[in-house]
This record gives structure tokens, sequence and C-alpha cells, in this order.
């Protein structure tokens, strides 16, 4: 958490906010969020550079600027919120950097745990030096085919779940989505992938691209008191058919739904309908 719909729900709010800005100047208040660059190396290289674009590649923020271009992932608990600058819409002490803007307001990330990242790449190079280029496709728009996925698959016996898991083969998808999708796909998640056929493989994306598209449209996901932004809730959760229904009936056959541990992962499916 946060996943694709959550991610593509935070570029949505910020991305008219930012875009066509002056950056300022900038402070970053936890340098171990930074991996390429020193704080005072990334300070200079934003300093009067414009934000020309903004958008997601499966779970990262990318933020294209004149010379450079910014990365961010949110891991488990980041937040990028567009604010005032006397406002702070999280605990102070989660504050992990700011960018300040031309129009007097500031780009902050928070980030409870402290595992996000924020990098920053020559726009030139950030698809060769950044981890973009390892990641997969992403399962929206066609971009996954059935004969990529079923190449990945038809020699592993990796359990399905850990394939879809892996954001080098998928891009996108994490353990929520991945749940949903295999129940809709009627395929056990701890099934070898070795084992699936083609007509599953293509069950897979289907039902990966629907999942996913509905749950952008819905703001993502809302567990607990997640929420991708001040005041943004997701309302997928109403749709989840496994996914922490333990012990629930399953809403196709009414059989227990039941939990087990795939890869370290809460798993959730109806051994009824998955096969």
């Amino acid at each position: 958490m946060p996943e694709l719909p959550e991610v593509s729900t935070v570029v949505k709010v910020i991305k008219p906010k930012i875009t066509n800005k002056i950056i300022k100047d900038a402070n970053i208040f936890s340098e171990k969020i930074i991996k390429t660059k020193s704080a005072f190396d990334f300070k200079n290289l934003v300093k009067n550079q414009k934000i020309n674009e903004v958008f997601n590649k499966a779970k990262y923020i990318v933020i294209k600027l004149d010379d450079y271009v910014i990365i961010s992932h949110l891991r488990m608990t980041g937040k990028w919120v567009v604010e005032q600058q006397n406002n702070y819409s999280y605990k102070q002490s989660w504050l992990r950097a700011e960018i300040l803007l031309d129009d007097d307001m500031v780009f902050r990330f928070y980030d409870a745990r402290g595992f996000g990242t924020l990098d920053i790449y020559n726009k030139n190079n950030y698809l060769v030096e950044s981890k973009l280029n390892k990641l997969g496709p992403v399962p929206l728009n066609g971009q996954t085919t059935v004969d990529y996925l079923y190449s990945k698959t038809k020699n592993s016996n990796k359990a399905i779940k850990t394939l879809l898991l892996d954001q080098n083969i998928i891009a996108g998808l994490g353990n929520i989505y991945v749940n949903e999708v295999l129940f809709l796909s009627k395929i056990l998640p701890n099934k070898a992938s070795k084992l699936l056929s083609k007509e599953q493989i293509k069950d897979i994306i289907y039902n990966a691209e629907q999942v996913l598209q509905k749950a952008i449209e819905m703001n993502g996901t809302t567990i607990n008191d997640f929420e991708s932004l001040p005041g943004v809730k997701g309302e997928y959760q109403n749709e989840l058919k496994v996914h922490l229904q333990n012990n629930k009936n399953c809403k196709v056959c009414g059989s227990k739904i039941l939990k087990i541990q795939v890869n370290q992962r809460g798993t959730y499916y109806c051994n009824n309908c998955q096969k």
C-alpha cells in the first residue's frame, strides 16, 4: 500500500497544482530518502527549474523539469501534498522534504515510516539510470500481452501470486489487487505459474485491467484510515471480493473465504471458486 490506483489518485490531484510552476527552493529533512544525489545537490539542481509534466509509471511518481526528472516512490506511508507554507496536513515530524513553488505554495513529502524515496536524474538518462528501466509492462490499455506474460509463467515454479507481485514482470499490481484478480480469474494464488494455460493468462490480464481501471476511477482502496491525500479516500474497498474477507461467505458461491500466507503476504481466496 499504496498500489497503482492510489498513486494514480495522487497524481490526478497534484498534477494541476504543480504543473507549469517554477521551483524557488527545496529543503530535504531526511537525507536517506535520496539515493542518487546529496541533499545539497538536489536542492541546487531543482532550483529555478520549471515543472513541465507529472505522471506515474506503475507505483512511481515522475516529475519532469526543464533539465531533470524527479522520481518518487511512496512505499508504505509516503504522501505528497500541495499546501500553504504555514499549513501542515500531517505531523511535522513526518515531513521528509519540501519544494517551494513560485505561487507561494509548498509541495511537501510526508512519510510516517520513512521508507519513501525521492531521486533526481538528468532528463536524458532517467529511463536508463532509474528503476523505471526494470519495470515490466503495466496491465492497462493493452500494454501487457498474453504471449508476453505466458512466456514468463510457462517455465516458472513460482506461485502465480508471487510472480504477479514481481514488478519486473508486471508493474503496478500489489497485494490487494492480485488477490482480487486471481479470484476473478478463478485461479488459486499458490498454484505454480507453469501450470497455467494461455487461456488462464488471458483471464488474468483481462481481470487485471478491469480491476485496476475501476479502482483508479474510485480513487483506489481505503483500508483502516488510509488516504491517498488529505481528505481523499478511496471507494474500491466496497468492491473487494476476497481481500480482508477471511471467514466471510464468498459472494459467488457462499463458501468461507480463507486466508493463507504466500511468500509472506496475506492471501485471501475461495477454495471452491478458485482452482
